[in-house]
């Protein structure tokens, strides 16, 4: 047998056998995660699941750890000035150091669903000064932009009783402001204010007044 010939049927057997078994389906990899099914022809593919972002009440626990660790490293200082307490204060000054904690916990996060990690990206460190997270600058932005609008902006409409916005006044919970689909239901529906009475019906009757038990 030539040596032509040897190379034609050793091919030969390598295409028989290649045609003769199934293609092998390879197994995900233990610890891989949950991977997208392949969709059906004609059909789009599913999206991967997001992961559930935590409640706001797990967020409030959360941040009354770093809150209550805070609070006991300035004991005894909490009436003081908050940029002669903490470092790095830089548009909150004029405040005390409780009242900047306070804020930072019941306006900042509140209003946003945050952790005290998100503007304080080493507060796991201790360290709440560093300017690493692009989300505290972006916040004394706001700040600004608030201050601006209480201070400046209203009392140029209201000279009197001049109400005052806050980060809840847009954010409603929100890292980003909610979109107009967010406003209040109409009347009648969930959430909504009751629906008004027909033009020339009468107002419902108070309800009688109960006696009090002598």
């Amino acid at each position: 047998m030539t040596v032509r010939q040897a190379m034609a049927l050793l091919c030969t057997t390598v295409a028989i056998l290649s045609c003769s078994r199934a293609p092998a389906t390879s197994s995900p990899k233990p610890g891989s995660g949950p991977t997208t099914a392949a969709a059906p022809a004609g059909q789009a593919a599913t999206a991967p699941v997001r992961r559930v972002p935590p409640s706001r009440d797990s967020l409030a626990k959360l941040r009354a750890v770093f809150v209550a660790k805070v609070m006991q490293d300035i004991a005894g200082r909490e009436n003081q000035p908050a940029e002669q307490v903490f470092k790095n204060v830089q548009v909150l000054k004029g405040i005390t150091a409780a009242e900047l904690v306070q804020k930072m916990d019941k306006e900042y996060a509140t209003a946003m669903s945050w952790n005290c990690t998100n503007c304080h990206r080493l507060a796991p460190q201790g360290n709440f000064a560093s300017d690493t997270s692009t989300d505290k600058k972006r916040a004394r932005f706001m700040q600004q932009m608030q201050n601006d609008i209480n201070l400046v902006q209203l009392p140029k409409l209201y000279p009197k009783d001049t109400p005052k916005v806050s980060c809840a006044t847009c954010h409603r919970g929100y890292n980003e402001p909610a979109p107009p689909d967010y406003l209040i239901p109409e009347r009648g529906k969930p959430g909504g204010l009751p629906v008004l009475p027909p033009p020339g019906a009468r107002p419902a009757a108070p309800p009688p007044a109960t006696k009090s038990a002598r």
